[in-house]
């Protein structure tokens, strides 16, 4: 059990652009990885030689360290590059598991000499805690960077308010009930030679746009492979939701709440 001992007042802006930071923290980031953060992010400009001198303290048990938040920032062009102690990296790690981001936000604004936070005290309300799940959502974004890498040298992984790829998918999977084999799918197809794929590529730059255009993404992913091939009765639906004039994203949709397809 340890605690962080905040000494200063953050602003609003201040406290965002830390919460940026730690929800992009993960176990598996190596030694002297830099983390992003966009300057259009923000309405007001940040002091960060202010910032960067103020201490943070971690009490645990009988001992305690005092350390900054950041060692440096790096500014170039629109963005950021934020470097992280090591010593500090387990602790980050752990209020990224076991607090939201408003949770996260609204521990940070407290005042001087205030407790942060105890570790432990509460998980995300939509994080797996299977640890498969978790380790397969990985493998999806990791898949998904890794084909962006491929068509784009200088890709860096940019989500919604920079909240991390990770989160964002694991967050999408509790609330729709999908599994990481499904993006799967749609990232082996989105990146692959089929023209229509080619064009929805240049829509879709993140993870965040990936959950936004999943259906069209899952349905072209099926059609091109054939992998599946309806029933007699699912097809008869089929063919009047598209005289209907129905998109075919609305129509798995409907096929999928009706238990025709999984």
């Amino acid at each position: 059990m340890y605690k962080f001992v905040n000494q200063h007042k953050f602003s609003e802006d201040e406290i965002e652009f830390l919460v940026l930071v730690i929800s992009q923290v993960s176990e598996l980031d190596q030694k002297f990885k830099q983390y992003i953060v966009y300057k259009s992010d923000f309405a007001k400009k940040i002091d960060f030689k202010n910032f960067l001198s103020r201490p943070l303290e971690i009490e645990e048990n009988d001992s305690f360290f005092i350390t900054n938040w950041f060692t440096s920032i790096e500014f170039v062009n629109e963005l950021y590059k934020i470097s992280l102690s090591q010593k500090l990296m387990p602790y980050l790690i752990e209020l990224k598991k076991n607090y939201e981001i408003n949770e996260l936000k609204e521990l940070i604004s407290q005042g001087k000499s205030k407790k942060i936070t105890q570790v432990n005290k509460k998980n995300l309300t939509f994080q797996n805690n299977n640890e498969d799940i978790i380790i397969d959502t990985r493998r999806v974004v990791n898949y998904f960077d890794q084909e962006r890498k491929k068509i784009q040298k200088n890709y860096i992984r940019r989500e919604f308010k920079n909240i991390d790829g990770e989160y964002l998918l694991r967050k999408h999977l509790k609330e729709t009930g999908r599994t990481p084999k499904m993006f799967n799918e749609a990232i082996r197809w989105l990146f692959s030679n089929n023209p229509k794929a080619s064009f929805h590529r240049q829509n879709i730059m993140n993870i965040g746009k990936l959950i936004e255009h999943f259906n069209v993404l899952e349905h072209q992913a099926m059609y091109s492979k054939e992998a599946i091939e309806f029933n007699e009765e699912t097809q008869i639906w089929v063919n009047i939701y598209r005289k209907q004039g129905m998109p075919e994203d609305e129509i798995l949709e409907k096929l999928r709440e009706a238990g025709y397809i999984s």
